[in-house]
């Protein structure tokens, strides 16, 4: 009994230290539990604190509300709300807005709408309009179009809700826009107003709810003007409001970037139905770097790229890249042949005298540069002469395969004319250029060639006399060398209204602009005198048959040509008439996008090295 007894004392000991032990860790555990509870207490707290900090930071001194309008600090505020659509919305017409250089706040607010609600809706509606028809088919009045238009309307939608192929929702539209007085902040709101109306969208100013409608755009996801408007999917989907102008394609070289939404052009001209550029700019506005730069990354691409530099701004970036840069002058040792033809490489269905009757029709547009405007009989006694020049060469309309033959020089054609009636004149005029001060230039066989990647044609030496007449021959000699092989290439005029002085040299840039497409040729042209160049009968043309423009900085003179030209919006020329010296306008076909120009510093210090030196 004793040992019983002991049994149980020891048993009922381990019982109560265990129970001691387990309220121990009890008590060790909530007063853990109550030290995090501080520390999360503590935390919360300095949020609050932080939090009202932030408050009191981004909060204004003062407001004043009006029945019509808020002034917070020294700015006023105007909210407009949109309480009406037209039938029929394009798409992106949010666009202007979105894109408009002024301070303005717009919220957009989308809510669903149960189909089985608007299908009762809808229901209701068309047996209104069903009943409205009736009446006034009992009263033997003409049924009113407008009826007819809206019972279509009703059930078309009720098949497309049925079908799952449209939902319904309602839209609000509220646009905040502030100023720093109230004569701007009309002012504002009347441009706003202008394009709104223009697409029949009608909107109101919100009164005695000014700071409702402040919040309703302010970023609190409240709408606390209550103010919307049914719309389905197919219309909704027009007020997308991030669909701002972008112009990129899969591949190719990086452009510039897009100041509407800071994404990159990538852009391929060789994709495009016509690659053609033309480039416009006032003096010192970084035209050539544009160009320069598109050239660089043009020429990774294995791009060949020919060049017309007038005034030697290129020579800089070939000594760069150490391609040739080929100096037509009167000290010059490279010599450009204007008897030359293309080798053969013809399409299959051009008859075999194409080639050579091309080059007679250039050389007479030459000849009426060199020896001034020739009359009728001139240029049939000149005709024939180059005929029987090419002639005397086994180069004749029916065999003009130039392998193996010799090609004439100006000297043969002289010799021609001295034995035909009716040209002494014209042997007299063509001297200067055989036997004359400029009898070396054109006179001899070309000894240049066009293989490299990079090739510049400098005409800077020559006096304002020849330049025409060189940049003429120049384009006639990359033409014919473009006709022999088939490549991507490039060619840049630089200064085009040099060409476009004289008739003949104008159209046949246009001729070359029209046809180059053929060959895998792209010209960009570029110059700064815009009047110059619109007011060649060629000029327009010209750009019309380009679909991409570079516009630069223009000046108040030049400004309304292009606008009429290019159909520019007022947005647009405003943004060329103050642009900064790197931010232009590049058009793309439909395509219409405000560009920024970046280049990289190995880029940069390739195409302003020679320039930094001086």
């Amino acid at each position: 009994m004793e040992n019983q007894n002991k049994l149980i004392a020891l048993v009922w000991t381990r019982i109560n230290w265990d129970t001691y032990t387990f309220t121990s860790k009890i008590k060790e555990n909530k007063k853990e539990k109550t030290a995090e509870e501080k520390l999360e207490l503590e935390s919360e707290k300095e949020y609050k604190e932080a939090l009202a900090y932030i408050k009191d930071a981004i909060a204004p001194a003062y407001w004043k509300s009006y029945p019509n309008k808020l002034k917070i600090n020294e700015t006023y505020v105007k909210t407009y709300f949109v309480y009406a659509y037209p039938n029929f919305l394009e798409w992106n017409w949010l666009s202007p807005i979105i894109n408009w250089d002024v301070k303005f706040d717009m919220s957009l607010f989308v809510y669903p709408i149960e189909s089985a609600f608007i299908q009762k809706y809808l229901r209701k509606r068309l047996t209104q309009l069903h009943s409205e028809r009736s009446m006034m088919a009992e009263k033997w009045l003409i049924n009113d179009p407008a009826i007819e238009a809206q019972i279509q309307d009703v059930e078309e939608l009720r098949y497309k809700l049925t079908r799952w192929e449209e939902k319904y929702f309602h839209l609000w539209l509220y646009i905040t826009v502030y100023a720093e007085d109230e004569e701007k902040l009309n002012r504002i709101w009347k441009d706003i107003e202008t394009v709104l109306a223009g697409r029949n969208v009608l909107q109101k100013q919100s009164y005695l709810r000014a700071e409702q409608a402040f919040i309703s755009t302010g970023p609190f996801c409240k709408d606390e003007l209550n103010v919307y408007r049914n719309i389905s999917t197919w219309w909704l989907s027009t007020t997308f409001p991030f669909s701002s102008s972008t112009l990129t394609h899969d591949d190719w070289i990086l452009y510039w970037v897009n100041t509407h939404n800071n994404s990159l052009i990538i852009f391929d001209r060789f994709k495009t139905e016509n690659a053609n550029m033309t480039v416009f700019a006032k003096s010192g506005w970084g035209k050539s770097f544009a160009v320069k730069l598109e050239i660089l990354r043009c020429l990774m691409f294995g791009t060949d790229v020919i060049i017309i530099d007038p005034e030697n701004e290129y020579k800089p970036l070939v000594n760069q890249v150490w391609w040739s840069y080929l100096d037509v002058s009167l000290n010059s040792n490279q010599r450009i042949n204007p008897f030359d033809l293309p080798y053969w490489l013809k399409d299959h269905d051009e008859n075999p005298w194409d080639l050579l009757r091309s080059a007679i029709i250039s050389l007479l547009w030459l000849m009426n540069l060199m020896l001034g405007k020739m009359t009728a009989e001139e240029e049939s006694v000149m005709e024939k002469a180059i005929v029987t020049t090419y002639s005397l060469k086994w180069i004749t309309l029916e065999d003009d395969n130039i392998v193996w033959k010799e090609i004439p020089v100006m000297k043969d054609l002289q010799d021609v004319l001295e034995t035909m009636d009716w040209a002494w004149s014209l042997v007299k005029r063509i001297e200067k250029y055989t036997i004359g001060i400029f009898s070396w230039i054109f006179s001899n066989r070309t000894n240049v060639d066009l293989n490299e990647w990079l090739q510049v044609f400098s005409v800077r030496d020559l006096d304002d006399m020849m330049r025409p007449i060189a940049m003429y021959v120049v384009l006639n000699h990359i033409w014919n060398k473009v006709r022999s092989t088939s490549k991507k290439r490039i060619m840049v005029i630089d200064e085009a209204w040099n060409i476009m002085q004289h008739e003949d040299s104008a159209r046949f840039l246009f001729w070359l602009v029209k046809r180059a497409r053929k060959y895998g040729l792209w010209i960009t042209t570029i110059t700064q005198d815009v009047e110059d160049f619109i007011g060649s009968k060629y000029g327009k043309p010209i750009m019309t048959n380009s679909s991409i423009q570079l516009l630069l900085k223009q000046s108040s003179a030049s400004i309304d040509a292009l606008q009429n030209i290019y159909k520019l919006t007022e947005q647009e020329k405003y943004i060329l008439l103050n642009a900064a010296v790197w931010q232009w306008l590049f058009f793309a076909g439909t395509e219409h996008v405000g560009i920024q120009v970046i280049a990289s510093y190995f880029e940069e210090q390739v195409i302003t090295a020679n320039q930094n030196k001086k």
